[in-house]
């Protein structure tokens, strides 16, 4: 919005200003329209401070507190793809201390809050990466002792649209600037190997699991007998019961597997539906071809579209690579997230094979015939879900975290930047001010005709609330 250049200029247009506009300019001016004018001169507010007052009266003035920081934050005229509630033209998302209030068309932004002009742009909710290195140091909660948020990383990460990532068991937010909200939880994952090249670690695997149940299936029992009132029922014993397996079985942690080939896949769904549990499986290269098994055994994927492997043609079955491969997952219901090749952040070699242009990797999978509301979720919503914080995160709705994008085109054209990104409501990144970004295409300054134009404009809108018109207060954005 041109509105945000206007306060220079309006000192000279109050002097210029013929008989008759002066109060609407006024108007203008006042604190009830201050997304016109955030700073306006004394003598047009019409009235003396109140320590002129009490100077006047003869009392002593008490120096005032500094002021509490606006918690609001409004983006404003941008195409909101809110993942889950579709896309909202020339809508309104409205933050209030860290978290999303209202998104709307018309949605009235208080006094004083800090605005963000996203005309002309799309507003995504910010990208998560399920796995990350080099990015954020350390492992679970000691990640936040070993934060820097002036990171170079950081700055890039937040620039490719990354606002979450996973590393070193946990999940963490990149607030450049500030330690606050860094930590958003730990990832309750455990690795497991089961593939079909060792009979030895699935079979000492399967001896783990079989424990853990049995475990489970005698407590159960006790706990039932201790409802029917049999107080003397012994607890089970934990000698020998491999505890970790136990959490896999209650869903209290995830597992989490790597395979290719459909052979490993196979024998992995196989696993899954003798001992159903919480799983992620990272790779997937042939999972096209048995699609519907690992639908049916639950399994979510971590897939990269362009992890090429040719097929075999010794093989009587399909095999190998797929440009396809997540149109196939999505079309049968598997739920997945997009990975590039690397996992980190390069600053050479080729674009599109790492964190830093996460959004190219996934118009690859585009190009195989995923649909792009499919493509969004996968490096927003599903991946949250994989992490297990897709209550806070992954989607523009009110009551989750106020953590978004905002690009100047569709997040998956190669030409399109992120202007600016919001973690925890607070701007944590703007491309204008990035000297590396920052000379690439310049968002465009308002000419002086364009902000006399505005000027002209609010002075009649002001000029009819005089006359008991339409505009005045709430005439603002919304």
């Amino acid at each position: 919005m041109i509105l945000s250049t206007l306060s220079s200029l309006l000192l000279t247009l109050c002097a210029a200003a013929p008989a008759g506009a002066e109060a609407g300019l006024a108007e203008v001016c006042t604190p009830g329209n201050a997304w016109l004018a955030q700073d306006p001169p004394a003598e047009e507010q019409g009235a003396e401070s109140e320590q002129e007052e009490a100077a006047e009266a003869g009392e002593s003035a008490e120096p005032e507190a500094d002021p509490e920081p606006n918690p609001y934050l409004a983006i404003v005229g941008g195409e909101v793809h809110t993942v889950t509630g579709g896309v909202l033209a020339r809508a309104t998302v409205l933050c209030k201390s860290g978290r999303i209030l209202k998104i709307g068309p018309r949605v009235r932004i208080p006094e004083g809050a800090e605005i963000l002009d996203a005309h002309g742009m799309r507003v995504y909710p910010g990208l998560v990466a399920v796995e990350s290195f080099g990015i954020l140091r350390g492992r679970g909660p000691s990640i936040a002792d070993s934060f820097d948020p002036f990171a170079l990383n950081v700055d890039l990460g937040l620039a490719g649209g990354l606002t979450t990532v996973q590393t070193g068991d946990a999940i963490a937010k990149l607030t450049r600037g500030t330690l606050d909200g860094h930590l958003l939880a730990t990832a309750p994952w455990t690795s497991l190997s089961y593939g079909s090249t060792s009979p030895s670690a699935r079979r000492k695997l399967r001896q783990r699991l079989e424990g853990a149940q049995e475990y489970l299936r005698k407590v159960r029992e006790v706990e039932i007998a201790k409802q029917l009132g049999e107080k003397d029922t012994p607890d089970v014993e934990t000698k020998g019961v491999d505890m970790e397996a136990v959490k896999l079985l209650k869903g209290e942690k995830t597992a989490r597997f790597r395979a290719n080939s459909a052979k490993d896949l196979l024998a992995i769904c196989d696993l899954l539906e003798s001992y159903p549990m919480r799983s992620v499986i990272f790779g997937g290269r042939e999972a096209w071809t048995l699609a519907p098994r690992l639908s049916r055994a639950g399994a979510r994927l971590v897939i990269t579209p362009r992890a090429k492997s040719w097929a075999d043609d010794r093989l009587n079955r399909p095999n190998g690579w797929s440009i396809e491969n997540g149109r196939v997952l999505w079309d049968t219901g598997v739920e997945f997230a997009i990975l590039p090749g690397q996992t980190s952040i390069s600053l050479g070699g080729l674009a599109g094979r790492d964190l830093l242009t996460l959004p190219m990797e996934v118009a690859f999978a585009i190009r195989g015939g995923l649909n792009q509301d499919a493509a969004l979720r996968s490096i927003t919503l599903d991946a949250a879900r994989i992490l297990g914080v897709s209550d806070r995160i992954g989607s523009l709705e009110v009551g989750k975290d106020a953590d978004l994008i905002i690009t100047d085109g569709d997040l998956f054209d190669y030409r399109t930047f992120v202007q600016w990104a919001v973690v925890n409501g607070r701007i944590a990144y703007d491309k204008q001010q990035a000297s590396y970004f920052a000379h690439i295409r310049p968002r465009p300054e308002a000419t002086a005709e364009e902000v006399a134009a505005e000027i002209a404009d609010a002075l009649i809108k002001a000029g009819a609330a005089d006359d008991g018109g339409e505009g005045g207060e709430g005439d603002g954005p919304r």
